[in-house]
């Protein structure tokens, strides 16, 4: 007789959250998963999606319905105080991009819609009050928000996919150590009709340290994130029929748990761990902290707490690197990295080592 599957309480609803939630649906485990928003939103996160996510959400049936929409990365444009430095043919990697454009909080429906399909809806509207845990099993407090009363639920398992401002992590009193980089970041889309149709990245950076990513996540949309304020203002001197979709301000900050689990409460994603958006990381990490997890906790095996520290040890290490080289001031590191990039764009294969990472098939 084989055993049952232990049960799960999923809190959160982003990247991650779902990702666990998709396998332990799939095996016919019991999981729950709970999100303390009304709702699921719908403005932009991240656009590049890597290749190893395709792949691990190929078994849901995700990627052969949405990867037809997606932008395949090929090309990549790197300028420097305004002047051309590479124009770079993005290399294959085993065969296929090693990501594509396509907006994140379009995935998240994506992967929603799978859950729903196998019977698991998110529960938006309830908030992780408390918890205590046992041996054997986690005791949550969880609040209704439209509600007065709360609930007690029982689970074998509680994961915290939460956020960078988990209260699961807080409820811990786990310390998130690491710093906070230079601020604040922006981020804003626009619609526009003259992004240059063989390009799908463009990067501008500046002596200054201020650098501009633009990407196209969907047809007509072009999103722009800047290591300062005023990325609409950016947008609007480089489009000029842009019309402004939105625009927030945020902080960037490279920080990590020491450890993901503790008893019996795990923590995947942005609650382990947040990275600059430099290299296109965070999204793609998080799905594979919770697919990862997830299959580990099917199989009883929790040696996997090792491979979560160990990959988020490793991204954060390339991302970090990202920033610096994309953020410097001095004018020798400026000049071998350009003179690097160029060399690139006329061959390909010495950069094929970043854009594996890239990938995620590492």
């Amino acid at each position: 007789m084989n055993p049952v599957p232990p049960s799960t309480l999923v809190v959160g609803a982003g990247a991650s959250g779902l990702a666990f939630a998709l396998v332990y649906a799939q095996a016919g485990a019991n999981v729950r998963i709970i999100d303390k928003r009304k709702h699921r939103s719908m403005t932009g996160k991240a656009t590049g999606v890597a290749q190893g996510v395709w792949n691990q959400l190929h078994r849901f049936g995700i990627t052969s319905s949405v990867l037809a929409a997606a932008t395949p990365m090929r090309n990549f444009v790197f300028h420097d105080d305004e002047a051309l430095i590479a124009n770079v043919p993005v290399p294959e990697i085993s065969g296929r991009a090693p990501a594509h454009l396509y907006p994140q909080w379009q995935l998240e429906c994506d992967m929603e819609k799978a859950l729903v399909a196998y019977g698991v809806e998110v529960e938006y509207g309830i908030t992780l009050v408390e918890f205590h845990q046992s041996r054997e099993h986690v005791q949550a407090t969880l609040k209704h928000n439209d509600e007065p009363r709360t609930e007690q639920y029982e689970t074998d398992w509680l994961i915290g996919a939460d956020g960078a401002h988990s209260d699961t992590r807080r409820i811990l009193n786990l310390p998130f150590p690491g710093r906070d980089y230079p601020g604040p970041w922006s981020v804003a889309e626009i619609a526009t009709s003259l992004w240059p149709r063989q390009v799908q990245a463009q990067l501008f950076l500046h002596r200054d340290g201020v650098g501009l990513f633009l990407s196209q996540p969907s047809h007509g949309a072009v999103q722009g994130i800047l290591n300062a304020k005023g990325a609409a203002s950016e947008l609007k001197k480089r489009f000029a029929d842009a019309e402004l979709r939105y625009e927030r301000e945020f902080q960037v900050s490279l920080r990590r748990v020491s450890k993901p689990r503790l008893g019996r409460v795990w923590l995947i994603g942005d609650s382990a761990h947040v990275q600059s958006p430099v290299g296109g990381q965070g999204l793609n990490l998080a799905i594979w902290d919770g697919i990862t997890l997830a299959n580990a906790l099917l199989n009883a095996d929790l040696t996997v707490e090792r491979r979560l520290a160990s990959r988020a040890r490793r991204t954060l290490l390339f991302t970090d690197f990202d920033y610096r080289m994309l953020a410097t001031r001095n004018r020798a590191i400026r000049i071998l990295r350009n003179f690097y990039w160029s060399f690139a764009s006329r061959y390909p294969i010495v950069a094929k080592w970043f854009f594996r990472i890239i990938s995620g098939a590492w």
